[in-house]
Order: structure tokens, then sequence, then C-alpha cells
């Protein structure tokens, strides 16, 4: 196929409208349900006061914005994939955002309209709210029959507010709503939940926000099962694979075993208050946490190595130059990461193959 015919079907595709509709009116649909902004979406909704303050300064002054991408799902309703912080902005300005904890925006000073220092719905003049209101927006809208891959770019290329999601947000994103999809990424959620996990898991808020967590069961799930099917130039991109594999044909059977050695892991090694996925100033090191966990999922017999003992292995293994080799630049890559886990077989339980030896 030539770059002209694949241009031709590509644009073929992509079945899309778009439409002019005030933020009035776009209020509206998100209070009957009609425009879906989903829990798991708002946790994304990251702008400061500032931010949200300059773009409410924005509307009021009539700066242009960029449009709203939205996709119509299987009832007709609208979801959005790009627009999440300006959207959000005015929502909460309103007092209309469903997220209690970032409702009711109180203003701060605005760099053209220092006027706006603690201003909020509730002091603003009746005209300027109904500027707001009133103000047009561009809707884009991606017809519902667009393909998934399509989609996913879609969620992948539009994020481009300055506060971009992060993979696993827009995995959550894509694959939450759809009932053929709900075993797998029920499943994520729920061991994502993990208390155990939060214990030995040594990271920021802002990675919570994130989606950390759930990356993490995504990532020992996607490496245990399908270490050596990894081939992709980024590991994020093997993990878009794996989770979308599991969510059209779950393998229901291979997800329960491995959740049930992840939770004994995270049991196991909650049994010390060692920060045991720390290496040099990185205090969550996924070069750490691959290494542990698979080597663990791996051994049927971890659970008889005393944490005392497991523990002085761990020191051995953080002080291993060819380990250290091996989690510096290109960590992620197919071979630093079978590498990675192969030495810490060595050291940890004693071979390659998983037998543990340090009973």
């Amino acid at each position: 196929m030539t770059i002209s015919d694949a241009v031709k079907k590509q644009r073929q595709d992509i079945k899309s409208d778009k439409m002019d509709m005030s933020f009035g009116e776009i209020m509206n649909m998100y209070k009957n349900d009609e425009i879906i902004i989903s829990p798991e979406y708002q946790r994304a909704f990251r702008w400061d006061i500032q931010k949200q303050t300059d773009f409410i300064e924005s509307i009021l002054l009539g700066i242009p914005f960029p449009s709203i991408f939205v996709v119509g799902n299987e009832d007709g309703k609208w979801e959005l994939i790009d627009g999440l912080q300006r959207v959000s902005t005015v929502l909460s300005f309103f007092g209309e955002l469903k997220t209690p904890d970032k409702n009711n925006l109180k203003l701060s000073s605005g760099g053209l309209l220092p006027q706006l220092e603690d201003m909020s719905i509730d002091n603003l003049p009746t005209d300027l709210k109904l500027s707001i209101k009133r103000t047009p927006c561009r809707i884009e809208i991606i017809q519902r029959d667009s393909q998934f891959e399509l989609r996913y770019e879609l969620f992948k290329r539009l994020n481009t507010g300055g506060e971009g999601l992060e993979r696993q947000e827009i995995r959550n994103c894509v694959f939450r709503g759809f009932t053929q999809y709900e075993y797998f990424t029920k499943l994520i959620e729920t061991h994502s939940m993990n208390s155990d996990l939060h214990k030995i898991a040594y990271i920021s808020q802002d990675q919570k926000d994130k989606m950390l967590y759930q990356e993490l069961c995504l990532r020992f799930f996607a490496l245990h099962n399908f270490i050596n099917e990894y081939s992709e130039k980024s590991i994020q991109d093997f993990f878009d694979k794996v989770m979308k594999n599991q969510c059209e044909n779950p393998d229901i059977n291979l997800a329960d075993t491995s959740f049930s050695v992840f939770q004994r892991i995270c049991a196991y090694l909650s049994t010390t208050e060692e920060n045991v996925f720390k290496l040099a100033r990185l205090n969550f090191s996924t070069s750490m946490y691959d290494s542990i966990m698979i080597t663990l999922a791996d051994s049927q017999l971890f659970e008889r190595i005393p944490i005392d003992g497991f523990l002085a292995s761990l020191e051995v293994l953080k002080s291993s130059v060819e380990f250290r080799e091996n989690s510096g630049s290109a960590s992620s890559s197919p071979r630093n990461i079978k590498k990675k886990v192969e030495i810490a077989k060595q050291i940890l339980i004693g071979d390659s193959n998983g037998e543990n030896i340090n009973r």
C-alpha cells in the first residue's frame, strides 16, 4: 500500500463532526449525564488555581482557546477525551463539578485582571456570569463507530492541555464503561487498592493521582505472564497490548491465579518496614519492582525464605554492578528487564530457575 493509499484509508476511518456550543449548554449536558467525565478521568483534573484563573480570565476577555474533543459512545452520549482541564475549570467555578474536593473554585489574581483575586461565582457580577455561560466552544465529535485503535490513539494524541494524561490513565479511560471489558479492568482496580501494596510501594501523591498503583498491577501481570512476548520499542506499548488483549479476550484463570500470587508477594514483603523497592536515590525504582516481583512470582517457595534473609540478599542485589548497569538508561527494554530478573533470581532465591535454595 502506498503512502497516499494509506492516508486515504485512515482518513476514511476517521468519522467526525463539529459544532459550536456554549459553556452553559455544556454544563446542562454534564448535569444531565449527557456528556461524561468519568470519576476515573476526573482524577486527572490537575490545573492549579492560577491556571484555572487564567482560563476564566481568557473567557472573560474573549481570548481564543482550543477545541474540545468528545467521542460518541454506544448510547449516543458524549465522552470527553480532550479539554478536561478547561471544561472542569468552568464546572468547578459554577459549583457543578461532581468531584467535591475540586469544586467551587475561588480565583486568584489574573495576569490582566488582578480584580479576580478571591472572586467566586457568588460575588462575580451577573453580566460576567452570563458572559461565561454564553461563550461558544468548538466541539469536535468523533463518531462512535470509529475503530478501537483509533479511539485509543485519539486519547494519546489529543491530551495536549499541558496536563496530559499518563498512559495508565488513558488505558483506564478507554476501557472503562464497556461491559465486555469489565472483568480485567475491575481486577486491576481492585488489586490497586491492596493495602499491602500501598505499604510497600513508596510513591508520591502525584503518582497515586496518575494511577501508578493501577499500572503496577498491570506491570506485574504483563511481565509475569508475557515477558517473553515483550518486543515493543516502549514498555508502555507492551502494557497497552496486554491490557487490550486481556480486556477483549480475558483469560480469567490466568488473571485470578496471577493476582493471587501478587497478593501473596505483597503480604510477604509487607512484613518488613524496609523500603524494598528503593534503589540509590530513587525512593521507588521500577527496576527493583520488576526484579523482586517477577523473581518471587516465578518461585513457588519464596514464603519459606525468612524475611531477614531475603533483605540481606536484597542488599547484595542492590550493590551488584551488573544489576546496576542494567538499571540505568533503557532499563525497561526487553533485554534489560530479562537480564535484571535473571540476576535477581540468582541472588535472591539461589538460581535462575526459580527454585529456592535459601530455605
